[in-house]
């Protein structure tokens, strides 16, 4: 419903005082009359008492945006709409501005106004600044997945001034930085391989590739300076370990190589592994913090007779620290001859899979969604399949990781995609309408400036309407640091009447201004909160507390992989209708989802951000 100012005013949320300010630590209650009857937590450490509990709202905060909200108008007009306000600090003549909405809420049982707040790029200002921690800035605020972009941005500009003042002393310096890293003071890339020449084929040689764990993670939470801190303490873990005759280089990036003259036992080396990663491991100080980060490693040994080259022995470690990752991380692989069949295998199925897709061999089995009460159709699902001529029908388990890992997988949706889109084609022609057809979207996808072009005239060109189409994306798509342009397209595909699904709702960190500003109109709940929920209590009151939520943000809810007749009824008396499991159909070839649309009947229904119209 839009109000006087035109903007869409979603549900009232019905909450607790307790439970609004622990979701939202920036936020603001204000009563039907104005007065400000809660601060959250985390702007209670930053404001002034001139914006405490009590005061009319307009007294204790100045709000800059929109230009209409005034104290003699009030905050009904400008429901849905962007919102900045100013927050006096507690230091003379400071204010830090807050963004965000005004929401309808009841407190116990009466009306008041909750202003959703996010400090957006003043978080690290209010870090480095008033001292909150990143504790503070909870999933439901937002703060925290901003803050890798800042960072980014922060350290773009701080590089640009470090390069012109290291631009002086590089002259200098020129054949000693030439063959050295500068920040960890180790040998570079260059040296490394000017070594490994030197002594491969001549002499027993091991070789030690380190790459760490989570730094990137550690670069968008903290920044690059703590990144920094982290390859420096890494370098000074390497050489802890092999002492400072042994050459350890960083390869570039995160990734550090260490050269071990002379023969060695596997036990020894596997020794060396365990260390590596204890040291890297160990927590370092980083500005008054103890931080710590992870190191995978692989390691490989060849002796003079093998006749391997650098780049071969490089290789051999590779597969090495490959198979590290891929246990887990945080440990050490050897060298096998088995990973070297292993990643014979890899190739040859990403040269099959190219293969496939130039032979449309990829196709889309389709599982049905069903309305429970009705149990009448409301949409299919399309999941991909391999239709091989030698192996037979393959699930995605058999190829999609190497797919994903050979950088194929745009290539594999944009097939599936076209077969799904012919089906329903035909079996529109055949008179049988399917209200809604839900396909797998990824952020490679939504980034792609001609995708949404190419869609539509995917569509237009087999005569079906865009409100039959879901788009279906997984949380993580949210936080893209291209999230700005993933949600041009987004919007503009919702706008030619597309519907935008959230999948595996609950096992990411979508937050509430996430499904506030995005025009999502559907979460669908993971199994992994849907199988078991009746014997459950946990199941229940997390699938309960997601149902809540969306539904109070106009958001339709589908459960997905329920196990039993109990798990729907209780997903019926928590107010969720719409289900995906093998419990009621599993995926079936495109004539058999024509039989089971004779069969079940179809139910055709609206999701357009207001609440599920079934």
């Amino acid at each position: 419903m839009a109000s006087d100012g035109g903007h869409e005013a979603p549900q009232a949320l019905s909450l607790s005082m307790e439970t609004f300010e622990r979701i939202v630590p920036f936020g603001v209650i204000v009563d039907a009359g104005g007065i400000v009857r809660s601060l959250g937590p985390s702007l209670r450490k930053i404001a002034s008492p001139e914006c405490g509990v009590g005061r009319p709202v307009f007294e204790a905060f100045s709000f800059r945006k929109p230009r209409l909200l005034k104290p003699d108008l009030v905050f009904q007009d400008v429901l849905g709409a962007r919102i900045t306000m100013d927050v006096h600090t507690s230091e003379a003549d400071s204010t830090v501005s807050v963004f965000g909405m005004a929401f309808n809420i009841t407190i116990d049982g009466l009306p008041h106004v909750a202003l959703v707040m996010t400090p957006g790029v003043n978080a690290r200002k209010l870090i480095e600044e008033k001292g909150l921690r990143t504790s503070d800035f909870s999933a439901g605020d937002g703060s925290p997945d901003l803050l890798p972009l800042l960072a980014m941005q922060e350290e773009m500009a701080a590089d640009s001034k470090r390069a012109a003042a290291r631009l002086k002393s590089a002259y200098d310096e020129a054949e000693r930085i030439a063959l050295h890293d500068t920040l960890t003071n180790l040998p570079n890339r260059r040296a490394l391989m000017i070594a490994l020449r030197d002594v491969t084929q001549k002499e027993p040689l091991s070789i030690v590739h380190v790459d760490l764990d989570r730094f990137k993670e550690m670069n968008d939470t903290y920044g690059h300076a703590a990144g920094d801190a982290a390859l420096q303490h890494a370098a000074s873990a390497l050489r802890s370990v092999f002492g400072d005759e042994t050459m350890c280089a960083r390869l570039g990036g995160d990734e550090f190589v260490v050269l071990l003259r002379g023969a060695a036992q596997e036990a020894k080396l596997s020794k060396f592994g365990k260390a590596v990663v204890a040291a890297v491991s160990a927590p370092f100080k980083f500005r008054g913090e103890h931080l710590k980060i992870g190191a995978s490693v692989g390691l490989a040994h060849t002796d003079s007779s093998d006749g391997l080259s650098a780049d071969e022995l490089l290789h051999r470690v590779d597969l090495a620290l490959y198979e590290a990752k891929r246990s887990g991380r945080g440990c050490a692989r050897l060298y096998t001859a088995e990973m070297l069949s292993a990643h014979s295998a890899f190739q040859s199925l990403s040269a099959d899979i190219r293969r496939g897709l130039g032979a449309h061999e990829f196709i889309a089995h389709f599982q049905p969604q069903v309305h429970a009460k009705s149990g009448a159709l409301v949409g299919f699902e399309a999941l991909v399949r391999w239709n091989h001529p030698q192996h037979g029908l393959l699930r995605p388990d058999h190829f999609l990781s190497a797919a994903r890992r050979a950088r194929l997988l745009q290539a594999l949706d944009r097939e599936v995609r076209q077969f799904a889109l012919d089906a329903l084609a035909e079996w529109h022609g055949q008179g049988l309408v399917v209200p809604k057809l839900s396909l797998n979207v990824t952020s490679e996808d939504l980034l792609n400036p001609d995708f949404s072009d190419s869609l539509l005239w995917d569509l237009d060109g087999r005569d079906i309407e865009p409100r039959r189409l879901v788009l279906e994306m997984v949380e993580s798509v949210l936080f893209d640091e291209n999230g700005t342009e993933i949600a041009e397209t987004c919007e503009r595909l919702v706008g030619k009447g597309a519907t935008l699904a959230l999948d595996d709702f609950g096992t990411g960190h979508a937050s509430v201004l996430s499904l506030a500003n995005l025009p999502i109109a559907l979460v669908k709940i993971d199994r992994a909160f849907a199988a078991g929920v009746a014997e459950d209590a946990r199941k229940r009151f997390l699938a309960s507390s997601m149902i809540e939520m969306a539904t109070n943000l106009g958001v339709g809810v589908m459960a997905e992989g329920v196990a039993s007749d109990e798990d729907v009824e209780t997903f019926q008396n928590m107010g969720c209708t719409l289900f995906q499991a093998f419990h009621f159909e599993q995926p079936m070839t495109r004539d058999e989802a024509a039989a089971c649309i004779e069969a079940r009947g179809v139910l055709d229904f609206t999701l357009d951000r207001e609440r599920l119209r079934a």
